[in-house]
C-alpha cells in the first residue's frame, strides 16, 4: 500500500460518500485519515473506485479487489472501469449506473466481472455509491463487493442477480 497523499485523500473520499449514502460507516474511523486508508485498504470486502472521466478510469482499489481481479492494486489503477465487466454484461451494467444516477446508490447488486486473466467471476452483495469530494462535487463512484464466488455456480440464497 501507498500511504501518498491522493491514496489518503481518495480513500477519505470513499468513506465519506459511504457514509454519506448509506447512513452508516464502512470502517471503524480512527480519527486519522492515513490509518482510515490503511484500515479500507486491509479490509476483506473488495472496494474499487473510479474517477469522473467520460471513460471512467479506476482509481482507487485494496487488496481484496486486487485479489477478486487477479491483480495487484497498482495494476487495476489507470484500466477503464468498463474493462471490469465482459462485454456481454454491458447491458446490465449500465443498467446499475442509471439506477445510480437516480437513487445515488444501489445495495444488493449482483453482476458477471472478469478479472485480468480473463476468468469470469460473480460479484454478490455489492453496495454501488456515488463519490462526492470534500468541496461537494461529483467524484466518481465506488464500490463495496460484499462477496464473490465462481461463474458458472448457482446463486447464494438470498443473493439475487441482477
Amino acid at each position: 500500500m501507498t500511504a501518498d497523499h491522493r491514496f489518503v485523500t481518495r480513500a477519505t473520499v470513499i468513506l465519506d460518500s459511504f457514509r454519506r449514502c448509506v447512513g452508516r460507516d464502512l470502517i471503524d474511523r480512527s480519527g486519522d485519515a492515513a490509518e482510515d486508508a490503511r484500515r479500507l485498504f486491509d479490509l476483506p470486502q473488495a472496494v474499487l473506485a473510479h474517477d469522473t472521466s467520460a471513460a471512467p478510469l479506476l482509481d482507487w482499489a485494496n487488496l481484496a479487489a486486487a485479489c477478486a481481479f487477479e491483480a495487484t492494486p497498482e495494476t487495476l489503477l489507470g484500466r477503464p472501469s468498463a474493462d471490469t465487466a465482459p462485454a456481454d454484461a454491458a447491458a446490465d451494467r449500465r443498467a446499475l449506473f442509471d439506477v445510480l444516477a437516480r437513487q445515488g446508490f444501489v445495495t444488493g447488486y449482483s453482476g458477471v466481472r472478469i478479472s485480468l486473466t480473463g476468468r469470469r467471476f460473480i460479484i454478490e452483495d455489492v453496495t454501488v455509491f456515488s463519490l462526492v469530494d470534500e468541496a461537494g462535487h461529483p467524484a466518481g463512484h465506488a464500490a463495496v463487493i460484499g462477496s464473490t464466488r465462481p461463474a458458472g455456480l448457482e446463486a447464494s440464497p438470498g443473493k439475487p442477480e441482477a
